[in-house]
């Protein structure tokens, strides 16, 4: 029995530091701040970690329910190790603001894929963001689909 958890522990150990996306990598821009149109529409900014593939994001958006303010986790994968400038992230993270003129409260997940041009300092990213309301309404919506542009800042 000892024998199996050690060994159970060291394949998962062994898993976790051998993944590839753990690898560290440079982020392709430190802050970007800009808009987001869509169902959910509005003022988004996202930076990233230092020498980390990860980001927040903050967002102002208002939709049909009314306005929100978001925070996000992401998550960046590189799926084209040619093109260092295309990157597919996930992540999560909560909400909270009006829900039909009530005060709410609720989680959020993401996905998207995200663009960053050479010569222009703009990024864009075409996203995914379905909500669950868990305080005051429960009730889900997800159908937020959206496009950001974004302006980078100089690292």
């Amino acid at each position: 029995m000892k024998r199996t958890k050690l060994l159970a522990s060291l394949l998962a150990l062994s898993a976790i530091l051998l993944i590839p996306w753990q690898e560290i990598k440079a982020q392709p821009y430190m802050h970007s701040a800009g808009i987001r149109a869509g169902y959910s529409s509005g003022i988004s900014y996202k930076g990233f970690r230092l020498h980390r593939m990860s980001a927040f994001e903050v967002d102002f958006l208002y939709n049909k329910h009314g306005f929100n303010l978001g925070a996000l986790y992401e998550y960046h994968l590189e799926p084209f190790k040619k093109n260092t400038r295309t990157f597919i992230y996930l992540g999560g993270g909560g909400f909270g603001g009006d829900w039909d003129e009530e005060f709410s409260l609720g989680v959020a997940a993401v996905a998207g894929i995200e663009y960053t041009l050479r010569d222009l300092p703009l990024n864009f990213s075409l996203d995914w963001k379905p909500m669950l309301n868990l305080y005051a309404v429960f009730e889900p919506d997800l159908l937020d689909f959206g496009l950001s542009i974004r302006y980078r800042f100089k690292k």
